[in-house]
């Protein structure tokens, strides 16, 4: 049986509720675990008061340096 990493490197990954509790902790999970992921790609809708751009700004600030770790090795 593969181990998460080995499961998950080269694929793409779609995660919705990427802003929710659970999707933030699956999207953190999967930055700081699985460093060979293809690409992920979160689901996302405008909420009250907020826009789906905003939403999403506002969780990438949680992930920075993991993000910006990522787009390297995505590269």
């Amino acid at each position: 049986m593969a181990s998460i990493p080995e499961y998950y490197a080269g694929k793409s990954v779609l995660i919705t509720g990427a802003t929710g509790f659970m999707g933030k902790v699956l999207v953190e999970k999967l930055l700081r675990s699985c460093p060979d992921v293809k690409a992920l790609y979160i689901l996302v809708r405008p909420k009250a008061g907020q826009s789906m751009k905003q939403r999403v700004s506002d969780m990438m600030k949680l992930f920075e340096a993991y993000c910006i770790i990522f787009y390297f090795l995505s590269n």
